[in-house]
C-alpha cells in the first residue's frame, strides 16, 4: 500500500492514486501519468510505500519532460 504524503510539485497535476502504479512507476523507470518509458523527466511529488501499516521508504513520482499528454488533460 502507499500512500500520498504531500501535494503534486508541479501546478494543477494531481498525483495519481498510488494503488494504480507499477513497479517501473514507482522505481522512477516509466512515467507516473503515461506509464511510458522516460528518457527525460521532472519530479512531480512523493508517495509513501507501506506494508502492513509500516512505512517502508519514501518513492519519487517522475513524469516526461516536456509533460506529457495525460498530464496536460490533468492540468
Amino acid at each position: 500500500m502507499t500512500t500520498c504524503p504531500q501535494p503534486s510539485l508541479l501546478p494543477g497535476i494531481e498525483l495519481p492514486d498510488p494503488e494504480t502504479l507499477t513497479g517501473p512507476q514507482l522505481q522512477g523507470w516509466n512515467c507516473a501519468l503515461c506509464k511510458r518509458r522516460l528518457l527525460a523527466d521532472q519530479l512531480l511529488g512523493t508517495v509513501e510505500w507501506t506494508c502492513g501499516g509500516v512505512t517502508k521508504e519514501v518513492v519519487d513520482l517522475y513524469v516526461c519532460r516536456p509533460l506529457c499528454k495525460e498530464a496536460a488533460g490533468a492540468a
